[in-house]
C-alpha cells in the first residue's frame, strides 16, 4: 500500500513516545506521532517536540506497528524489529514477523530505559543465516540520498554498519522537515481486554528477553486491591506477548498485497486506492483490536494488518516433452525455496537458464494458511463452535500456481480448501492421551449452531463438500455419527448440490502404517474436487471461479486433515498443470519433494499455533514414507501435547 510507512524510528520525548514514519518514494512526508504518557492519547506532533538523539541507543528502527496494548492504565507498544521474507507476490515481499519490541508508555525514564535496551539488544544478536533481518537492515534505506526516504526491496542486501543506522535515525530527527497536520482525536483504548487474552494460542515460551516492565509495577501507584493482581501478571503477560507476536514466528504481512484474501474472493492486485487496514478481511485480520487506538487517530501511515497462519513458497521447473531416460540427464524438476524471494528483474534469466531445454517451464507454488481470530485459542481450551456459528481452528489454505514472475499473459490458477473443527457443542479434558468428547447443549441449539456454520460457509465459497476423518468406531464414534446426522437433516433442508458428506475413517483405512491408503479417499472424491474446480485469474480478472470448497475435519483438524488436504492439493495441482500442457506422471523427478516440504511445513506452523507442537505424521506427509520411526516421534508429540494442554497451560492462566 502506497500510505503505509516501510520502517519507522522510535524514541522517547518528554511529553510521550515518538514515532516517526520514513517515507518510500512516491509518499509524502509523513507527521511524527506521539503517544502521550499516561493517557495515550495518539497526535500528530510538530517538529518542537522531536528530540535530538545524542546517543546511538536513543532510538531504534522497526519495520511497522503491531498495535497498542493497554493493561491496568499502562499501555505497551509493539513494534516489529525483525522480519524473515517468505515469498514474492508480484515482485512485492511477504514477511514474517520474527521478534518485536515493547516499549511502555507510562513515562519518558521508563521509555527510554527501555528503547535503550531495545538498541543494545537488537545490536547484540545479529540476524540468522536464513535471510532474516534485524532493524539494523538498512535495504530500504537510501543512505546516499535523504535520510528519511526508504524502498521496500524484495532482494535481502547485506546489512550497513551500525554508525550508518543510527545517523539515518538522528538525521531524521535533527532535520525536522516540514509535516502535515493530522487531526487530533481522543479514542477509547479499550480494544484490548484480558477477556481475549486466553483466546489467543501462545506456544512454548522462548528466551526472549523482557523490557523493564518490573520497575513500571513497582513504581506505579496502584489505588485499587484489584489492580495489583493485575499489575502482578504484567511481566509474564509482556513475556507471552514476546512469544506469541515474535518468537512464534506465526505472524505475517505485506506493505502492498493484501493478503487476507484469497482469489477466489478477490482478485489478486495491487491495490493503491485505499489504505490496506480497510481492505483487508477481518476473519484473517489479527491485530485489529490492538491497532484501533491508530485507525481512530487516524494515522494510516502505521495501520499495518497482520495475519496468523503460514505463508510458503517454491519454485519448480518441469517440462512439456520430458527426455525418454536413454537421452542425456537433464533435470525435469529443480526446486529452490524462495525465502528470501528474489527481485522479479533478476529471475527472468535464472543461472540454469543456458541448460534448459526449450519445453521446460518453470511455475511458483505459494502456499497461504489463514487461521481465523473467531474462536481461536489452545487445543482443549477451544473445541467444536459457539453459538455464533463458529468454529475452533478454523484455518482458509490456498494454493496459487503462477509463473515464476507472475507474468499477467500466464493465468495464475488458486485453489482453495478450509478446516475447521466439528461444528457442535462438545469438549475434551486435557488430562488424558486420548480423551473421551463429551456433547453438550440440547439437540435443537446444537443443530442451530452448526446450520448457522454452514450456511456462512455457502455465502463464502459456494459449495461444500465436507470430508470427516474421525474414526467410526471408538471414542470418537459418537460424535462423529451425530455430526453425520446433523449434516443429513441440513442436507435435506438445502440440497444435495450445496452440501454433500464423506466419512473416511483414517485410523481404521490407514492402519499398520498403509498411510498411502489415503488415495483411497482421493479416488472417492476426486470427481468432485475436479467438478468444484480452481479460480482462475488473467490480466487481472477471474475466468473462473471455484464454485465451491472442500471443509476436512478430523478431532485437532491437525494430523490427518493436514495428510488429506495434502493429497486434495496434489492432485489439483497435477489437474491444473495437465490443463496447462504438463504431464506429473512423465516427469522424470516423482518424488516432487519440493510438494511434500511445503505441505508439511504448513502443517508444522498449523498445529505450532493449536497444540503447540508440530504436526504427527509429518514424516508421511513430507517424504510420503511411514514407518516406526515416524510412529515413535508421533508418540513423543503426543506425550508433549499432553504436557502442555495439561501442567503449561494451566501454569499460563495462574
Amino acid at each position: 500500500m502506497a500510505g503505509l510507512a516501510r520502517k519507522i524510528v522510535v524514541c522517547a520525548a518528554i511529553d510521550g513516545l515518538i514515532i516517526q514514519p520514513l517515507t518510500s518514494r512516491g509518499q509524502r512526508p509523513f507527521s511524527p506521532v506521539q503517544i502521550r504518557y499516561g493517557d495515550s492519547v495518539i497526535s500528530d506532533v510538530s517538529r518542537d517536540h522531536i528530540p535530538n538523539i545524542s546517543q546511538d541507543d536513543d532510538s531504534f528502527e522497526a519495520f511497522g506497528v503491531i498495535g497498542l496494548v493497554t493493561v491496568s492504565k499502562i499501555s505497551f507498544l509493539i513494534t516489529i524489529t525483525r522480519r524473515h521474507q517468505v515469498a514474492q507476490i508480484f515482485g512485492h515481499p511477504i514477511y514474517a514477523v520474527t521478534g518485536v519490541a515493547i516499549t511502555p508508555c507510562s513515562s519518558k525514564d521508563r521509555a527510554t530505559k527501555s528503547i535503550r535496551k531495545t538498541s543494545r539488544q537488537l545490536e547484540s544478536q545479529p540476524p540468522s543465516s536464513d535471510g532474516e533481518q534485524t532493524e539494523s537492515s538498512d535495504d530500504e534505506v537510501e543512505i546516499h540520498g535523504l535520510p528519511d526516504e526508504v524502498d521496500d526491496a524484495v532482494v535481502d542486501v547485506p546489512s550497513p554498519e551500525r554508525s550508518a543506522r543510527n545517523s539515518i535515525a538522528e538525521d531524521v530527527f535533527r532535520r525536522r522537515g516540514s509535516y502535515g497536520k493530522f487531526a487530533q482525536r481522543w479514542f477509547s483504548r479499550d480494544a484490548w481486554s484480558t477477556g481475549k487474552k486466553s483466546a489467543m494460542g501462545i506456544p512454548e515460551a522462548s528466551a526472549a528477553p523482557l523490557t523493564d516492565t518490573t520497575s513500571v509495577v513497582d513504581t506505579r501507584k496502584i489505588p485499587e486491591a484489584n489492580e495489583v493482581a493485575t499489575t502482578s501478571l504484567l511481566p509474564k503477560l509482556i513475556h507471552a506477548m514476546y512469544v506469541l507476536f515474535g518468537s512464534s514466528k506465526s505472524f505475517y504481512y505485506s506493505y502492498d498485497i493484501d493478503i487476507t484474501r484469497s482469489i477466489m474472493g478477490t482478485p489478486l492486485k495491487d491495490n493503491v486506492e485505499k489504505p490496506l487496514y480497510t481492505a483487508v478481511e477481518e476473519d484473517f485480520f489479527w491485530n485489529r483490536s490492538v491497532l484501533a487506538p491508530f485507525i481512530e487517530a487516524r494515522q494510516e501511515a502505521l495501520a499495518l494488518p497482520i495475519m496468523q497462519g503460514f505463508v510458503g513458497q517454491k519454485s519448480f521447473t518441469v517440462d512439456s516433452s520430458p527426455p525418454q531416460v536413454d537421452e542425456p540427464a537433464v533435470e525435469s524438476m529443480e526446486m529452490r525455496t524462495l525465502s528470501p524471494a528474489r527481485d522479479p528483474e533478476t529471475e527472468k534469466t535464472t543461472p540454469d537458464a543456458s541448460k534448459r531445454r526449450e519445453s521446460e517451464r518453470t511455475y511458483l507454488l505459494t502456499l497461504i494458511s489463514r487461521r481465523s481470530t473467531q474462536r481461536p485459542g489452545l487445543r482443549y481450551m477451544r473445541r467444536g463452535i459457539n453459538e455464533n456459528g463458529y468454529t475452533a481452528n478454523t484455518v482458509e489454505t490456498e494454493q496459487i500456481l503462477s509463473g515464476e514472475n507472475w507474468e499477467s499473459k500466464r493465468p495464475i490458477q488458486s485453489f482453495v480448501q478450509m478446516r475447521g473443527s466439528i461444528p457442535l457443542f462438545w469438549s475434551q479434558t486435557p488430562y488424558a492421551l486420548k480423551p473421551i468428547p463429551v456433547v453438550q447443549h440440547s439437540p435443537e441449539q446444537n443443530y442451530r449452531a452448526c446450520k448457522m456454520h454452514f450456511q456462512r460457509i455457502i455465502d463464502r465459497y459456494g459449495q461444500i463438500q465436507v470430508v470427516n476423518l474421525v474414526e467410526k468406531h471408538g471414542i470418537e464414534a459418537p460424535l462423529g455419527n451425530l455430526f453425520e446426522q446433523n449434516v443429513e437433516t441440513l442436507t435435506k433442508e438445502l440440497g444435495d448440490s450445496e452440501l454433500s458428506f464423506e466419512w473416511f475413517d483414517f485410523h481404521h483405512a490407514c492402519r499398520g502404517m498403509k498411510f498411502e491408503n489415503v488415495s483411497d479417499l482421493l479416488l472417492r472424491v476426486k470427481d468432485r474436487l475436479e467438478t468444484l474446480g480452481s479460480t482462475v485469474q488473467a490480466d487481472g480478472k477471474a475466468s473462473h471461479t471455484q464454485s465451491g470448497v472442500f471443509r476436512t475435519n478430523c478431532m485437532d483438524c491437525l494430523d490427518r486433515t493436514n495428510v488429506c488436504q495434502s493429497s486434495f492439493a496434489k492432485h489439483m495441482l497435477e489437474y491444473q498443470l495437465k490443463e496447462d500442457g504438463i504431464d506429473m506422471s512423465a516427469q522424470i523427478d516423482q518424488q516432487t519433494m519440493w510438494f511434500n516440504e511445503l505441505w508439511a511445513d504448513n502443517g508444522d506452523a498449523v498445529s505450532n499455533q493449536y497444540a503447540s507442537t508440530a504436526a504427527m505424521k509429518g514424516d508421511y506427509t513430507r517424504t510420503r514414507k511411514r514407518d516406526y520411526r515416524g510412529a515413535l516421534n508421533d508418540l513423543g508429540l503426543s506425550l508433549t501435547r499432553l504436557y502442555n494442554g495439561s501442567v503449561l497451560l494451566y501454569s499460563s492462566v495462574m
